[in-house]
This record gives C-alpha cells, sequence and structure tokens, in this order.
C-alpha cells in the first residue's frame, strides 16, 4: 500500500500528448478546467483567493484557489455541501519526450492534513520540549 492510499488521499497520474505550455492553458483558466476536471466551473480566474463553485457529476462543490506556481502547479481546496474538504494538487512534470507533459492530481482530505500536523506537533514536542512544538505551531 503506498503512502497516499494510506492517508486516504487519491492520486491520479496521466501523460499527455501535448506540451507543458499547452496543457498549462488547461490547468490555469476557469475554462480550460471545465474541459477536463468539472461538467461546470463558476470562478472568476485562476488566482490564489479565487472562490466559486464546481459541479461534477451532479455534485456542487465550494472551491477557492489556494495556490498557483505559473507553468507547473494548481492548489485548490473544495467542499461538497455535506462533504469533507480536501485540498487538490493538479501537478504539471516534464517527460522524456518534450512533446509530452505528464499531469498528477492529488486530493487529499483536510482532516488528513489536520491529523498529521498534530502528530508532528506532538511528535516535536516529545522528542524536542515545549519551545520546538511552539515552533512548529508559528
Amino acid at each position: 500500500m503506498e503512502l497516499h492510499e494510506e492517508i486516504g488521499a487519491v492520486r491520479r497520474e496521466t501523460v499527455l500528448d501535448a506540451p507543458r505550455d499547452e496543457v498549462w492553458e488547461r490547468v490555469a483558466s476557469p475554462e480550460g478546467l471545465e474541459t477536463w476536471l468539472a461538467d461546470e466551473i463558476d470562478l472568476p480566474a485562476v488566482e490564489p483567493g479565487a472562490s466559486g463553485t464546481v459541479v461534477e457529476d451532479g455534485i456542487r462543490r465550494h472551491v477557492t484557489i489556494e495556490e498557483v506556481e505559473a507553468g507547473r502547479r494548481v492548489a485548490l481546496s473544495w467542499c461538497a455541501e455535506d462533504g469533507d474538504p480536501s485540498l487538490v494538487e493538479l501537478t504539471l512534470d516534464d517527460t522524456d519526450d518534450e512533446a509530452a507533459t505528464r499531469l498528477v492530481v492529488v486530493e487529499i482530505p483536510l482532516v488528513t492534513l489536520r491529523i498529521a500536523s498534530i502528530t508532528t506537533v506532538r511528535a516535536a514536542s516529545a522528542a524536542r520540549g515545549p519551545q520546538m512544538a511552539a515552533a512548529a505551531l508559528a
């Protein structure tokens, strides 16, 4: 079992027959995302702080763009009305073929990240004392 499976994350990877700049156009705009990520996207832009909604298979999720690393990565958080929030990362990587791009999509439930943070702080506190735990929380 891989780590992403152990923490409840979903990881998908595909190699697209297109150079990175073309794939980035499908990742870095609401119109581009609507061609493959969701059936419907109501988002003003793909930039940090932008928020809106996505609909996929009839499920509406509130979405907020968290981070953008131009040409490489978009991180967003989303949550269905009765669901748990998740962090979704869309990452582009080069391949041996300059005309192809690897797209990796990872969705991690935020509760998993919270548990990992608490575990890390507790371990730091036990190993190094309260100063280390305080530094980890800062």
